[in-house]
């Protein structure tokens, strides 16, 4: 039995991840359901401003990459993911890729006097509920509901309690869910998340610890215990990952390093060129040839 459908219902993404754009959106929630039949499904390491909750139906070898670890899941599953954290998923064979992604901004879970919470699901950089197709299909009548819920007439308080109720009834499954990542705590969290959000800036280790109000040494040791990879590694694959995207849009060089952070046009190059194998201009290239959509989740 499948789901009533698979189809990319609503994509909005913000091109320069800043945070006013996702003020905005606390009024959107994103459902993305898709089948990967025609080549292995690959994508890069990147991060998101947003929560994921996502739903694999059915036995698929697939390599996870978070926070720069590594690890293998081949059978349905549950995946919870929090924000800004660095994370990717591809496929290790040519086997349909069958999935519903679910997310929402962190803003959610405090509307409402606390409406919607994450229960077993908190604290972690990233989760993994094994599971059965048959279990999840039990899902799916929570599923249709917020489905159904999400159209722009609906109340947010409503689509919130769907979400709510499906969140719960996940977590009530998380007794043998494998945490991937280390507990992050309230000033790393902020932290991954001033960097997202102002990856233009000058994000350097003493500008972040003053900002922060903590030691140099306390900035780093802290980071690398939660992210598993320096400050300066995590600003770099941000940077990149944000190229990326602004490559895709047809942006000149100039802006684009400008956006991301770089001193200037040979320095974004040189980085780019170092973390991906290919300078900027071959990278755009080589996404028109293939049409490769200028934005993903």
């Amino acid at each position: 039995m499948k789901p009533e459908r698979f189809k990319q219902i609503d994509i909005q993404l913000d091109t320069n991840l800043r945070i006013p754009f996702w003020k905005e959106q606390i009024e959107k929630l994103w459902i993305i359901e898709r089948t990967d039949t025609d080549r292995g499904y690959v994508m890069d390491e990147h991060v998101h401003q947003f929560f994921e909750l996502l739903i694999n139906y059915y036995p698929v070898p697939l390599r996870h990459t978070v926070a720069g670890n590594a690890y293998d899941t081949d059978t349905p599953f549950i995946q919870f993911r929090a924000p800004y954290i660095l994370h990717s998923t591809s496929a290790l064979d040519f086997t349909p890729y069958t999935r519903t992604n679910i997310a929402f901004h962190p803003l959610v879970l405090a509307e409402f006097g606390g409406i919607c919470k994450l229960g077993k699901l908190a604290n972690c950089q990233e989760c993994v509920i094994p599971t059965t197709t048959e279990k999840i299909m039990t899902l799916e009548p929570l599923l249709t509901r917020l489905r159904r819920v999400r159209d722009p007439n609906v109340p947010k308080h409503v689509w919130i309690s769907a979400l709510s109720m499906l969140i719960w009834e996940i977590s009530e499954m998380a007794e043998n869910a494998i945490v991937h990542g280390a507990e992050t705590s309230p000033y790393i969290q902020e932290l991954l998340q001033y960097t997202v959000e102002h990856a233009e800036e000058d994000l350097s280790i003493d500008t972040l610890a003053e900002h922060f109000f903590v030691s140099r040494n306390k900035l780093t040791r802290d980071f690398r215990a939660a992210v598993h990879m320096s400050l300066h590694e995590y600003i770099t694959e941000v940077r990149i990952h944000r190229a990326k995207i602004l490559l895709m849009e047809g942006l000149p060089l100039s802006v684009i390093a400008e956006r991301c952070g770089f001193s200037g046009d040979s320095s974004f190059v040189y980085m780019f060129r170092s973390h991906t194998g290919m300078t900027p201009g071959e990278y755009r290239k080589r996404g028109v040839a293939s049409n490769l959509p200028k934005r993903s989740i």
